[in-house]
């Protein structure tokens, strides 16, 4: 390796860049799942073994009695399900606790990276470093950078993994809670209610959010106790 080729390959490595762990993923998409949370509580009742024909006329019933007026109909606001229901909190705090431990690991990781390969530039400059060493270093650094880049990879696709399995759980939770919450209730319809969202606007008479709220912390309080 000449020392053109040499000086050419540090430069390429030494202005590198490397891409922050994991994306800054918003607790808002969170609010946009539950939104359609419980979209209709009926239609998991009503469609569970219900097909073809027999789904479309209880689908053409359900919108008579809209327009009649006699459908029963509840709201909950989404917003405020997600900033003070106790286990979206803590799953948010868990999310963002791994989230910033994988980012530190990162950066200390893009740190170390970035002073060696400052210093095999000095090095070089000097002349303090023989043409077999540098080729050595060279392959070294390349090789970590290429781990650093694997790395990051990694700890995104770990972050969307853990945001998805925590969306599951907990929409899971929120849509079981309303199936028995509607069995005394007895609601046709149970909507998600959010601002900027398909339902610009909602009578706060028709608004459950704070009941739904009361018992789901209830319950989720419960379970810590019974662990």
């Amino acid at each position: 390796m000449t020392t053109e080729d040499q000086n050419m390959s540090q430069e390429e490595i030494l202005h590198s860049e490397v891409k922050p762990a994991g994306r800054k993923i918003g607790f808002s998409t969170w609010i946009n799942l539950v939104l359609f949370l419980g979209l209709i509580v009926l239609y998991a009742l009503y469609f569970t073994g219900i097909r073809g024909k027999e789904a479309r006329e209880e689908v053409a019933g359900l919108e008579a009695e809209i327009e009649a007026g006699t459908a029963q109909i509840a709201y909950i606001s989404s917003d405020s399900l997600m900033a003070h229901y106790e286990l979206a909190k803590k799953m948010r705090d868990d999310f963002d606790a791994e989230q910033t431990k994988l980012e530190n690991d990162l950066s200390r990781r893009q740190r170390n990276f970035q002073s060696e390969v400052e210093k095999f530039q000095r090095d070089i400059q000097a002349g303090s470093i023989s043409m077999e060493l540098a080729q050595a270093k060279e392959q070294e650094l390349m090789q970590v950078q290429q781990e650093i880049y694997q790395l990051n990879e990694s700890f995104s696709s770990r972050l969307m993994e853990k945001e998805m399995e925590m969306n599951k759980e907990l929409l899971d939770k929120i849509t079981e809670f309303l199936s028995r919450y509607n069995e005394d209730q007895g609601y046709d319809y149970i909507l998600g209610f959010s601002r900027g969202g398909g339902i610009l606007y909602a009578k706060e008479k028709y608004d459950i959010t704070n009941d739904v709220l009361q018992k789901l912390n209830q319950e989720y309080s419960e379970s810590l106790d019974v662990k």
